[in-house]
């Protein structure tokens, strides 16, 4: 689980206090809303993290609504603080802007992060 926090630290940026650390659940493979999570991360019952491999902007518009609404949801009835939803791409800067300007424009609050990565940069 190193591995994970060291991503969720460093690439991520997540100031968490070190103590919600000693609880890391990662799961794979998740299908949610018929939209296959690579990663559900649940950082000691206060950061939820949903990874999922995107490669074609055509699918992010759907794929962005379904995913912040449901990392919403269950951020809030599990009552955790905040909700990061990490896209891993072999090429993110195709994706990036694209992916920000969805994300801006879905009624969400400040404890919802995007994040735009290159898959080399998931340790996991």
């Amino acid at each position: 689980m190193g591995k994970i926090k060291t991503f969720v630290q460093q690439t991520l940026g997540c100031g968490c206090p070190e103590d919600v650390f000693k609880y890391i659940n990662s799961q794979s493979s998740i299908l949610l809303n018929n939209i296959l999570l690579r990663n559900k991360i649940n950082i000691g019952n206060k950061l939820l993290i949903f990874v999922i491999e995107v490669n074609r902007v055509d699918s992010l518009k759907e794929t962005l609504k379904l995913l912040v609404n449901a990392g919403k949801k269950e951020r809030d009835s599990l009552g955790f603080n905040r909700f990061r939803l990490v896209i891993v791409a072999d090429n993110p800067g195709i994706l990036e802007q694209n992916a920000c300007n969805i994300f801006n424009s879905l009624e969400k609050d400040e404890r919802i992060h995007l994040h735009v990565i290159h898959k080399k940069d998931i340790p996991f």
